[in-house]
């Protein structure tokens, strides 16, 4: 099996070289490219930090969507799970998985995509050199098996009925048995996906072009992906103003109000994503309940609706629990209600008559960290909280304070099945289990939803575990809606929960 060392780097920020012109015209290498005819998209995105599947942060979607495929895809409108790189999947009792592969696709160095890849890309979860963050998922299955090229065979140590979910995952790119993502997966990203890389500048850009011999037919309907690494939203947005790029994700409201101020220009909410505000439950202050519990009865979320400029119950929605309130498993648990006296008192009981001081780290140009936060901070005050706000750009955030601070505020896409968050999150071995929860209980509800295959009885494991999160949970949920900024000459952009960006039937008008 190949291995995948991550070596860290410290990187410089450095801002596209993109000509920008007064009036939004264009840069001149695009207006030549135009002029021979062919369609780019420009896109300004975040600035990655790594960027090969499997230990990628999520950051700059819009780069590994579409050098990489997956197995299954999802419906960006109904949610329905679509064949992708399998045609179809099945299993009689949720132990053996048997994948059926679709034929005559090719990587981007052009050699076939078979079963034999999508067991490398399996079995490299659990390479202990790699750090993938899908190894504790993984570690489920028991054998592989490839009776031929197109078939995969997966038998599973126990049972889980909703398996098929994490080939959804961002993390699960399909990758080549043949390729070196050791030496290559960082400066040569190669996939069987819509655009091949041609040229990348590390934190500065990216151009990929269109594969020509993409499975799909008439996809993608653009010939150019120019993306733009800008680690500042505000430039991201002038370039966008500028007519420099034609996508900015992840805006913020305020900017969303200014862009519809205006006439080419509109502003799309794929889906919610949550604002975890998480308590470390293995030191103090949060080590003691009674003190998380403080903190929940400080909250507000119509205050925090507005100060996301959206409105409690339409657009931005709170609870106590890992789910989002659009899953079919929450369980709505009425609002504990604000009570600053009843919050005072936990915090005596806890040993803190006089208050306490709490860092709380966030990142500080993910939209609504800074309104979150310093609302946060204002509606604890009253009990005694002395919230100390600690904002750092999003990959120093997630680089040095995330995962290591008492109190931390974190922008999270959500899942197509829950119980994959909870494994990733919230299980006391989940590789990004940001509140170090570590709750026996919570740990084998987890494992009973993840292996029941009645629909009726896991939703009352969802219930159970709901409720001890309202009881002793490590976590606030504030969802808000993850926001992309387009030129109106943007047509069909596709983004389902899974996160995905789905440019290959994205084109220009």
């Amino acid at each position: 099996m190949k291995k995948i060392k991550v070596i860290f780097m410290a990187f410089l920020f450095i801002l596209p070289s993109v000509t920008l012109f007064a009036g939004g015209q264009k840069d001149a290498e695009g207006t030549k490219q135009e002029a021979e005819g062919k369609m780019i998209i420009r896109i300004a995105d975040q600035v990655p930090n790594l960027i090969t599947p499997g230990i990628w942060d999520g950051q700059v979607l819009s780069l590994n969507s579409s050098i990489y495929d997956y197995l299954i895809e999802m419906d960006a409108e109904t949610g329905k799970l679509l064949p992708a790189l399998a045609t179809e999947w099945s299993s009689e009792d949720g132990k053996v998985w048997t994948f059926k592969l679709r034929k005559g696709v090719t990587f981007h160095d052009g050699t076939a995509f078979t079963s034999e890849d999508v067991k490398y890309t399996i079995e490299i979860t659990q390479d202990p050199d790699m750090g993938h963050l899908k190894k504790e998922d993984f570690a489920v299955v028991e054998s592989i098996s490839t009776p031929d090229d197109f078939t995969v065979i997966i038998n599973l140590k126990e049972v889980l009925p909703t398996f098929m979910y994490q080939m959804t995952d961002y993390h699960m790119a399909m990758l080549s048995s043949e390729y070196d993502y050791d030496k290559l997966g960082e400066s040569a990203p190669m996939g069987t996906g819509p655009f091949m890389l041609k040229k990348l500048i590390p934190k500065e850009s990216a151009l990929l072009v269109k594969n020509p011999d993409y499975w799909q037919p008439g996809l993608p309907k653009a010939d150019e992906l120019r993306i733009y690494f800008v680690p500042d939203i505000d430039a991201s947005v002038s370039m966008l103003e500028a007519g420099d790029v034609d996508i900015v994700p992840q805006i913020s409201p305020i900017i969303k109000k200014r862009l519809e101020a205006f006439e080419g220009y509109r502003v799309v909410s794929p889906y919610q994503e949550h604002r975890y505000i998480a308590m470390a439950a293995d030191r103090g202050p949060f080590d003691n309940n009674n003190v998380r519990l403080a903190l929940k009865y400080c909250m507000d979320p119509e205050i925090l609706g507005k100060a996301c400029q959206g409105t409690f119950g339409k657009d931005i929605f709170y609870n106590e629990s890992p789910l989002l309130n659009m899953h079919e498993q929450y369980k709505d648990i009425p609002f504990r209600g604000r009570n600053i006296g009843k919050a005072k008192e936990l915090l005596v009981k806890a040993g803190y008559p006089d208050g306490l001081t709490v860092k709380l780290y966030y990142a500080s140009d993910h939209p609504y960290g800074n309104e979150i936060a310093q609302t946060l901070k204002e509606l604890a005050a009253p009990a005694g909280f002395n919230l100390d706000l600690k904002g750092f750009p999003r990959d120093i955030y997630l680089s040095q304070y995330w995962m290591n601070g008492p109190l931390l505020l974190t922008g999270w896409g959500g899942r197509t099945d829950p119980s994959m968050m909870l494994m990733l999150a919230y299980y006391s071995k989940g590789p990004w289990n940001e509140s170090h929860m570590n709750d026996p209980e919570v740990d084998n509800i987890i494992t009973l939803i993840k292996g029941e295959v009645d629909d009726a009885q896991r939703q009352k494991y969802y219930d159970k575990l709901q409720d001890v999160f309202f009881e002793r949970g490590t976590v606030i949920n504030l969802q808000v809606p993850y926001l992309v900024a387009l030129s109106d000459t943007v047509q069909d952009y596709r983004q389902p929960v899974t996160m995905i960006t789905q440019l290959k039937y994205a084109y220009l008008k």
